[in-house]
């Protein structure tokens, strides 16, 4: 009972995104998806556009590339980055027209160069709504970002059944709707969200390097699928279209319902499982019918592929606004290694094909399929990257307090409290300890001092905005470590260490 009427306290603590006045310039980033797909991508009439997709992607990740390398040398100012939208505009715009001339006339050399230009417009005008984006707290940006996810399916699902030509006219018209929207969100007062403080400054080049890799691993699986088995798109019929869209709206709203409706922490882990479920059906699929099920599993990877899109982009905004980092920076290296590793997939199929080895390629194909998720899965799903704060914690979650109560009253006992409060120096030495002589994690080692500290691992996880079970964990993994097999084992461990201390 006591658990029910928390969880409602709970609830109530923070002011849903839908009981604020709905800014509805936001949902523009879906313009910009919808342009994409009718450029990029044929609006998924098939898996992608063959040679014209690995050309734009690849100039699509190198802007993204070049522009984050810059940014991080000369962080963006106002005018660069208004720079940056009216640039995007005007290039994707005539990358819309040139296809449309070059579809017409099937003058290869126009298609060339139109592909180039709207690779490089396509990666201005997705960061212009950085700046937008940016000034959201969590809860909204995960608002906007899926439901804009969700409206861009919709209209790619619409399109997709347009002649060539009326799909093509309809993308021409996105980048001037997508500025429109965009300079109205800048410029609309959100209010004032919590000020977020630089924490991600603190984390290791490591942790950086994980997940750019993580990411990178996983874009090349989501490559290796889109031109299975020798580089050829897979023409994708109503049947695969339908799943891949609506499975995208579904996803999406399933994920605002999750965090938003039922006040459920999201995690990234939770979101990367998600998508690592879907590609692994798709991959298994293609193991086993590699002929008769080849449409359908490319459409369910298709549609993880999609719904990365509004993963990147709340996560990455999540570091973004937990950084001094320019924003361009975070954004641009996690873009260009997600697009520009799938893009290398692309190619390296092609390859392939043009050696002759379609005798041996299916299965050497689904494998490095099947390795590239295993890496993405090592490197991403770890409760220790980043080490310094979980990804995706509301901007207001604070440990127990007024607006955030314990689950459990008897987790509450006023001794312990002082205590704790009193000793925060000796609970830093003990972590310290742990780590430096039994090799605990950061982690571990705070999970350990607290029990140690008579804490319950429910007050821990809220103390540490870790889920439930990531504590037990760490608790299981803290008692490996140092030798002990229940919580008097572990109090008498550091009882002992603070007595020789003393």
């Amino acid at each position: 009972m006591t658990d029910d009427i928390d969880a409602r306290n709970r609830a109530h603590a923070w002011k849903a995104p839908w009981a604020t006045p709905f800014f509805a310039p936001f949902l523009g980033l879906a313009a910009t998806r919808v342009w994409m797909q009718c450029t990029f991508f044929g609006a998924y009439a098939q898996s992608d556009a063959g040679t014209l997709t690995i050309v734009n992607q690849l100039f699509y990740g190198l802007a993204m590339l070049i522009g984050a390398l810059i940014a991080l040398k000369h962080p963006a100012t106002p005018g660069a980055r208004r720079a940056v939208s009216f640039a995007g505009t005007f290039l994707m715009t005539v990358g819309s027209i040139l296809i449309l001339l070059g579809s017409s006339s099937s003058n290869m050399g126009i298609l060339l160069a139109a592909c180039i230009l709207a690779g490089i417009g396509g990666a201005l005008g997705g960061a212009m709504w950085i700046e937008a984006y940016i000034r959201l707290d969590l809860r909204r940006c995960i608002l906007y970002a899926f439901l804009s996810l969700a409206l861009g399916s919709f209209g790619g699902l619409v399109l997709s059944f347009a002649p060539v030509t009326t799909m093509l006219a309809a993308g021409m018209l996105m980048p001037a709707l997508s500025l429109l929207c965009h300079q109205r969100a800048v410029r609309i007062d959100i209010g004032t969200p919590p000020e977020p403080k630089p924490v991600f400054d603190a984390e290791p080049i490591s942790t950086a390097l994980i997940i750019v890799g993580g990411l990178a691993a996983f874009g090349f699986a989501l490559g290796v699928a889109r031109g299975f088995p020798l580089g050829q798109p897979v023409q994708l019929d109503v049947p695969e279209r339908m799943v891949h869209q609506l499975g995208v709206i579904a996803v999406s709203l399933f994920i605002i319902w999750w965090s938003l409706v039922k006040n459920r922490r999201l995690g990234f882990s939770f979101l990367w499982r998600i998508e690592i479920t879907l590609v692994a059906f798709g991959t298994l699929a293609l193991s086993l019918f590699p002929d008769d099920a080849l449409p359908l599993a490319v459409a369910v990877i298709n549609a993880a592929d999609t719904l990365m899109l509004g993963i990147m982009w709340v996560t990455l905004q999540d570091v973004a606004r937990h950084t001094s980092r320019d924003a361009y920076v975070i954004y641009g290296l996690a873009w260009a290694a997600r697009v520009l590793a799938r893009d290398a997939a692309r190619v390296l199929l092609v390859f392939v094909a043009s050696m002759g080895a379609a005798a041996y390629a299916a299965s050497a194909i689904v494998g490095a399929m099947s390795f590239a998720l295993a890496l993405s899965m090592v490197m991403l799903l770890t409760s220790e990257i980043p080490r310094t704060r979980p990804l995706l914690t509301w901007d207001d979650e604070v440990p127990a307090s007024p607006a955030l109560p314990s689950r459990r009253k008897e987790d509450r006992n006023p001794a312990v409290d002082n205590a704790l409060d009193a000793s925060d120096g000796s609970l830093e030495r003990t972590e310290a300890w742990l780590r430096a002589h039994f090799g605990l994690s950061k982690r571990e080692a705070q999970v350990a001092a607290l029990i140690a500290m008579g804490r319950s691992k429910i007050y821990i996880a809220e103390h540490l905005f870790i889920a439930d079970n990531t504590v037990r964990t760490h608790a299981k993994n803290a008692y490996a470590k140092l030798g002990v097999h229940s919580n008097q084992e572990l109090i008498d461990l550091i009882e002992q260490q603070e007595a020789r201390m003393r």
